[in-house]
């Protein structure tokens, strides 16, 4: 069985087959030049219009450009969202790290009512025992269906059957299970035999010796690196492995195993329901499918999108967090686009029995009244300009809830605050963004090597903060105004901006390199 590609496959690829523009498209590194720019002329604060005015943005942007020799068709009426501020800030940020507090704080209130353990070190016989009589059923069952012993599936089957006999003859029949109060604890990141630094850290679970494990709860800090150098060797297979230092902390929890759905975890978009989250109103299926389903969706869960909101923001709320921002509500499938040259309905419909669907509720980080946009993915910084090392995930905070409540929850990369250089940066107006988008959007997506033709719809535009890097820091940046525009390629939603603008200086910020 093939595996079934994402939108997030086909934009690395239409992204690796970039031409090398004219000018610059992204904005390197002289962050000082910018800020000074930001300074120039701050917005005043007693001007009398707001800020949609004092740009000349529209309520909806509509793009209409067909570029035959670029083979892009750019279409859409997207509506055009501009903080009710006087202006947009310009500062410095830092990663964070969860405080014990808000550990204890989201531990007592997601897994309060269970005993949770930590990750044990050693497997009990019985356990082992499980997963080699699962393991031999599915071996089993895929040389009845006729697979060849080469077939990727069956190989690494075989392979993983060897290592479990061997790991059940020096496996104790019992394992001391060590509770857990949620209390964090020292870990050492260790390289070739080198620790590289430590880090604050919590692994539990409710069953760990069951399939699923029962609820997840853990929590990774910020490392303190003794060394944050990039490493790299070979291993026995002659593969390459690599120490590569990185900021992002993160805090994950999950009722069960199988309660992964959300759009940063796994599962199908099928609608988006922000407005009945408001409204109160139920939720209007279209009468769509998704591609290779042969049914219009049908609403399967009894909670109504308010209702969802309401459980997600009364959980920040008794946990303390206070800085957070409702940014959007979408209704998730664990059901899988289907691409018939790729796998068949009846496969996938199986894979994904029984159907299950969640409300993924997410949260944006505000400063000053403003959203700071990110996505589920790191910037990678540059060594010596050519090679890439440090990372650093972008924020993000999605909770997804159903109708037994809260199934998951997932916190990554939390950002501080640091000094602020200028309240109101001088932005540029619209109409020089909207000439920057009409220009470098079919230059990002051109792709070079095929004669196809890209369809981009353009569903929404936000005028927001983005974090770049400062210089070659993983764990310092800028907060900087930006226009994010948002859509579709070919049908598929794009999870991530399809271009980022700087609204100071014009600039296209690449996300992954992170500015």
């Amino acid at each position: 069985m093939k595996r079934i590609q994402t939108i997030c496959l086909i934009l690395l690829l239409l992204i690796a087959c970039v031409p090398t523009p004219e000018n610059p498209i992204v904005i390197g590194k002289d962050n000082e030049a910018m800020i000074e720019k930001a300074k120039g002329t701050e917005t005043p604060s007693q001007n009398s219009t707001g800020l949609r005015e004092q740009l000349g943005c529209p309520e909806v942007f509509s793009p209409a450009l067909t570029d035959e020799a670029k083979h892009i068709v750019i279409t859409g009426d997207a509506p055009v969202s501009v903080p009710e501020t006087e202006g947009l800030p310009l500062l410095y940020v830092e990663a964070g790290r969860f405080s014990q507090e808000t550990v204890y704080a989201f531990f007592n209130r997601l897994c309060g009512d269970v005993t949770m353990y930590e990750f044990p070190t050693e497997t009990p016989k019985y356990a082992i025992q499980a997963q080699i009589d699962e393991s031999m059923e599915r071996i089993e069952e895929l040389r009845r269906s006729g697979v060849s012993d080469d077939d990727f599936e069956l190989s690494w089957r075989l392979t993983d059957l060897e290592k479990l006999k061997k790991l059940f003859i020096d496996a104790p029949d019992e394992v001391t299970l060590i509770p857990s109060d949620g209390t964090l604890h020292e870990e050492e990141l260790s390289f070739s035999g080198k620790v590289r630094g430590t880090c604050l850290a919590l692994n539990v679970l409710s069953d760990p010796f069951s399939k699923s494990g029962g609820k997840r709860f853990s929590v990774l800090n910020d490392a303190d690196y003794s060394d944050d150098g990039v490493y790299t060797v070979q291993d026995e297979q002659g593969n390459l492995q690599g120490f590569f230092p990185k900021s992002g902390s993160r805090l994950f929890y999950a009722r069960t195993g199988g309660d992964l759905i959300g759009s940063y975890t796994s599962g199908t978009k099928l609608l988006d329901v922000t407005k009945e989250s408001e409204s109160g109103e139920p939720v209007a299926m279209p009468d769509v499918t998704i591609m290779g389903w042969d049914a219009p969706e049908t609403l399967l869960l009894s909670a109504t999108p308010k209702e969802a909101r309401t459980i997600a923001e009364t959980l920040l709320t008794d946990c303390g967090v206070t800085d957070m921002r409702l940014d959007s509500i979408a209704l998730y499938t664990n059901r899988r686009e289907i691409r018939s040259e790729w796998e068949d309905v009846e496969e996938a419909r199986a894979a994904c029995s029984p159907e299950r669907q969640v409300y993924a509720v997410r949260f944006l980080r505000e400063v000053k009244g403003v959203p700071i946009e990110g996505y589920y993915g790191s910037s990678i910084s540059r060594i010596d300009d050519v090679e890439y090392g440090r990372e650093w995930s972008y924020e993000i905070l999605e909770i997804a809830v159903d109708d037994e409540g809260i199934a998951s929850l997932e916190w990554c990369g939390p950002l501080v605050p640091a000094e602020v250089e200028t309240e109101r940066a001088k932005l540029l107006p619209f109409s020089e963004i909207r000439a920057i988008f009409l220009k470098m959007l079919p230059i990002k997506y051109f792709n070079i090597n095929s004669e196809t033709t890209f369809s981009i719809r353009l569903d929404r535009v936000r005028l927001c903060l983005w974090r770049i890097l400062d210089r070659d820091s993983y764990t310092r940046g800028i907060l900087a105004p930006v226009w994010c525009f948002y859509g579709s390629v070919n049908g598929i939603d794009a999870q991530m901006p399809l271009l980022i603008v700087n609204a100071v200086d014009g600039t296209v910020i690449d996300p992954q390199n992170g500015y």
